[in-house]
């Protein structure tokens, strides 16, 4: 049972719609675009993992993508009898481990450079997972952290045949027979299904979606940015509202919609609140009333107090901004 779902993450997110809404020529875009690719490759890999993890015990938890103040986990399997944190990299080529197994490498064209060591790592969440367990009352659950290498091209090098790497750094497709391994192991310790929900509504509750600050990442200063609403056909920020409908005048395409991506836009680049005026100057459509009805259509929750400069509109939940992206992704 999948209790918090692999949602398009916010840096792929916010990477993209920020190279949409600079000049083709900014010096950024170079900066950018590289980000974009290491964030994209690192969520093939969790892809990956999931498609793989798909089928696995309907009655356990599976958790992705979570983020417990200074700890975010990868994958968090959570079931009644063990815990297992499965970090997930997506390395390419090779990854070494030093025989002493203090260094940890990967390569890199032809040669090998150091890395920091996801064993250290994902141990590290599991340190913090069992404080966070202890803080809040519940039982001190056997955790498993492990290593997961997204795809099977990338070669596993384990010089010294050190036990720890060779039991918990395996391929993606090795995962369900690696947490069958642990269902065995634990299947005679105590099993603590009442606490299961307690345990899921606890971290549904506390999970953090921490904000990305893109704009001062990358030193670029909100004036740099196109505004205006975009034509999903020729691309251009010149639509006009005519009729109840966004009107394209260079190439003539007209939406009633072109306004959702903009605001989501706002949101994934400014933070999580929006006020009418903000969105106003965003769009540069000067239509208080008619931005109003457009930001109630969209069922944005409120925030502030009062009807005037009091009131501001809350960032839906990821899910809106994962289905959306996905559905109207640009062929």
């Amino acid at each position: 049972m999948i209790s918090k779902k692999l949602y398009l993450s916010w840096q792929v997110l916010a990477d993209q719609v920020l190279l949409e809404h600079l000049a083709n020529d900014h010096p950024a875009r170079a900066q950018i675009e590289h980000d974009l690719a290491n964030y994209q490759a690192g969520f093939r890999g969790e892809q990956n993992l999931a498609y793989f993890l798909d089928t696995f015990h309907q009655d356990d938890r599976i958790f992705y993508s979570l983020q417990l103040e200074d700890c975010q986990m990868d994958t968090l399997l959570l079931t009644p009898t063990f815990i297992a944190l499965l970090e997930v990299k997506n390395f390419a080529g090779a990854v070494r481990f030093d025989p002493d197994g203090k260094q940890f490498m990967r390569r890199s064209a032809d040669q090998y450079i150091g890395s920091s060591n996801p064993l250290l790592q994902v141990r590290r969440h599991r340190a913090l997972l069992r404080k966070w367990l202890a803080d809040h009352g519940l039982p001190q659950l056997p955790i498993e952290a492990d290593v997961v290498i997204a795809f099977p091209t990338t070669i596993i090098e384990n010089q010294g045949k050190l036990r720890h790497v060779q039991e918990h750094v395996f391929h993606a497709e090795q995962a369900p027979a690696k947490l069958e391994k642990y269902a065995e192991k634990y299947k005679h310790t105590r099993s603590y299904p009442e606490f299961i929900p307690q345990i899921e509504r606890m971290l549904l509750k506390e999970h953090i979606d921490k904000p990305i600050s893109l704009l001062e990442k990358f030193n670029i200063h909100p004036s740099e940015l196109r505004r205006g609403v975009r034509c999903d056909q020729c691309r251009s920020f010149d639509m006009q509202r005519i009729s109840a409908n966004w009107f394209c005048p260079q190439c003539g395409h007209k939406s009633k919609t072109a306004h959702i991506p903009m605001i989501l836009h706002y949101f994934l680049l400014f933070g999580n609140t929006m006020t009418n005026k903000q969105c106003r100057e965003f769009l540069k459509f000067d239509k208080t009333k008619t931005v109003t009805d457009l930001l109630n259509k969209m069922k944005l929750q409120r925030g502030g107090s009062g009807t005037g400069k009091g009131l501001y509109y809350l960032s839906p939940p990821h899910e809106t901004f994962d289905r959306y992206f996905r559905n109207n992704k640009r062929k």
